[in-house]
């Protein structure tokens, strides 16, 4: 991971993109495309950036990614941004920044300022916006909390997936019920409890599944995220799975008794069946 301040002068950057880019979604896409093949991004992380939409940013970047963490720099004035920018990339000709960017002390300053503080071209981009809604990280993570996955998908351009290490399950699935690889997440936002059509990926490999999230209300009520792989029984040979959500089934439910559950997880698998034959791959991206 490369650090703004730690870094030494880069003279081969001529663009630079400035955000949080949170999310790597359409609208940052847009952006991207006014940077050149000597282009570069300057990710501004905040100090509470605990949940995130991509924490691997990396994998969605058309070009390098360079990081500062806000709190190091929110002190400094506009034009001392402006300097310490010119002083690590003396190359640079081009800033691309969003309508709604604000940089200096106390967010004085708009993206407006940056045509007057820095010499070379200014590229301000409008409000991207899908159905005349505009595209926003906080409206996704809101959409993905209240299980709304296809405007988060029509949002990201791309299904939302998480990633976690594999963990010991009740064993009730695969002697009870139906047998389900369950993980355990950080730093991503987690969707409404219930029932999802997914695809999962383990051992290299993208499978459909149907995923559960939530509090096992009919158990031992504590919170899991599980997948159960459709028609296919596998052994986990690595310790990582990732589970992309295609849409919700239905909200998290408590069964008076076990029999029950597989029942109502076998309708679960049917339907589940029906979303992914329509499902986009070209939106499975893990």
């Amino acid at each position: 991971m490369k650090n703004f301040l730690s870094m030494c002068s880069d003279k081969e950057v001529q663009s630079l993109a400035l955000g949080k880019f949170d999310g790597m979604h359409l609208a940052h896409k847009e952006l991207f495309k006014h940077l050149d093949k000597k282009g570069a991004l300057l990710c501004i992380e905040g100090k509470f950036d605990d949940m995130c939409l991509t924490p691997s940013k990396e994998q969605y970047s058309p070009c390098a990614l360079i990081y500062v963490a806000f709190e190091e720099i929110s002190h400094w004035s506009g034009e001392k941004f402006i300097t310490i920018l010119k002083e690590k990339f003396p190359s640079l000709k081009r800033l691309v920044v969003g309508y709604d960017f604000h940089f200096g002390k106390n967010r004085a300053f708009s993206a407006s300022d940056l045509c007057h503080l820095f010499a070379g071209e200014v590229v301000i981009m409008p409000e991207y916006r899908i159905n005349g809604v505009g595209v926003h990280s906080s409206l996704i993570k809101e959409f993905i909390r209240y299980g709304d996955m296809d405007m988060a998908v029509a949002m990201l351009g791309r299904y939302y997936h998480l990633q976690g290490t594999i963990i010991k399950g009740q064993n009730l699935g695969s002697k009870r019920l139906y047998p389900t690889i369950n993980i355990q997440t950080r730093g991503y936002v987690i969707p409404q409890e219930g029932v999802y059509a997914s695809f999962t990926k383990v051992n290299k490999k993208i499978m459909p599944s149907v995923c559960f999230v939530g509090h096992r209300l009919s158990t031992d009520r504590h919170f899991s995220i599980e997948s159960h792989i459709l028609d296919k029984e596998i052994v986990c040979e690595s310790n990582m799975a990732s589970i992309c959500f295609v849409r919700k089934i239905r909200d998290n439910q408590s069964f008076s008794d076990l029999n029950l559950l597989k029942e109502r997880i076998t309708q679960d698998i049917i339907t589940s069946k029906v979303i992914l034959s329509a499902a986009q791959m070209i939106y499975v991206d893990m």
